[in-house]
């Protein structure tokens, strides 16, 4: 198989396996026993919770996860939890995660940050509207990189506006860690997930402040009394190794090159002045789904939208840019690279694209 579908989800690296086994294997024990054990499942914890940190040069309680998506959802229910403020902040790229967690507030309201035609946030609009509601937001929540296009949020311009007026801001860097810097000292909370970034599935982290902790249900008793669960601390182990190895690789010359070369009679590219480069947005002739399964009998992977949204469900924010473009939804691929992409890879693609009818 030729994999071009890398921001869903990627292979587990051979030192975060070691790791993984090696503790799951040896350390194996409960991090919340009061026993020699439990010391040590603490102690590996709290080992990886400086990497993080240090990683990040930054200084968060470090809340281990399922995932990207159980992240973001702790963070949410946290800050939601103690206040009477009743307005959330967000862009209409989110991720389905974000979506789902405030779905049970019914008493939520949201202000959606406005678009330009050219897809990116509006933050005149979005200053204006705080300057005018800043009492009554409750949270500022937004991802960093987008998940279907790759566009890179302005999150450093947003993180100065929510400090000015002590917001509470959350951002979703699923699809950022390991890939781009990311400017923590504007963020109250961050999640990541593991198997982004060659780390095991079934792990993320929330990072946040220590001090915007806030203790939701007396029968949660572990991570800072933030979830129930036993912590796979093998796991998180694991996704910090994962992280802190990634490859330093630079991937623009490989999305040029495919950019430079496909036939643009039938490839649109979804283009945004900063966006990621593993991620490859195009706008086809033909349906996506269509594309997808010629190149999946040729053993080529792609995809057409977030697998979180399964494959379906797209964003609001991108469904008015395709519209404006003059295309339809279901004309939407995404292909997305990573270090183990390969120039044959590329060719391979870029070959089986162009010979398409």
């Amino acid at each position: 198989m030729i994999y071009f579908d890398y921001a869903a989800t990627t292979s587990l690296s051979a030192s975060a396996f070691n790791i993984y086994k090696d503790i799951n294997t040896n350390y194996y024990y409960n991090s919340e026993s009061l026993h020699a054990g439990g010391d040590i499942a603490k102690d590996i914890h709290k080992n990886c919770e400086s990497a993080l940190n240090n990683y990040f040069t930054d200084n968060f309680t470090v809340i281990s996860a399922s995932s990207g998506s159980h992240a973001n959802e702790i963070a949410i229910q946290n800050y939601l939890h103690k206040t009477d403020k009743r307005t959330v902040v967000l862009s209409r790229y989110e991720h389905p995660s974000v979506l789902a967690a405030l779905y049970p507030y019914e008493d939520i309201d949201y202000y959606f940050i406005p678009e330009h035609k050219d897809g990116t946030l509006n933050l005149i609009a979005l200053s204006n509207y705080i300057k005018e509601h800043y009492n009554e937001i409750a949270l500022i929540t937004v991802q960093h990189v987008n998940s279907e296009t790759g566009y890179i949020l302005p999150v450093k311009k947003i993180g100065h506006i929510a400090a000015q007026y002590h917001i509470p801001f959350h951002v979703d860097c699923v699809q950022s860690a390991a890939k781009l810097n990311i400017p923590t000292h504007v963020m109250t909370s961050l999640a990541i997930s593991g198997h982004k970034f060659f780390g095991p599935k079934g792990v993320g982290a929330l990072l946040i402040r220590d001090d915007e902790l806030h203790i939701r249900n007396p029968y949660l008793h572990h991570e800072q009394d933030m979830r129930n669960g036993t912590v796979d601390i093998g796991a998180l182990a694991a996704m910090t190794t994962a992280l802190i190895e990634y490859p330093d690789t630079d991937l623009y010359p490989m999305k040029q090159k495919m950019m430079s070369q496909l036939n643009r009679d039938r490839f649109h590219p979804i283009i945004f002045n900063e966006q990621a480069p593993h991620i490859i947005p195009l706008l086809c002739r033909q349906e996506g789904q269509v594309i997808m399964q010629k190149l999946s009998q040729k053993d080529i992977l792609i995809s057409t939208g977030t697998a979180c949204g399964h494959g379906t469900m797209h964003s609001k924010a991108l469904e008015s840019l395709i519209m404006q473009q003059g295309y339809s939804i279901h004309q939407f691929i995404r292909i997305s690279i990573s270090p183990l992409t390969t120039d044959a890879d590329i060719n391979a693609l870029i070959c089986a694209l162009n010979e398409m009818e």
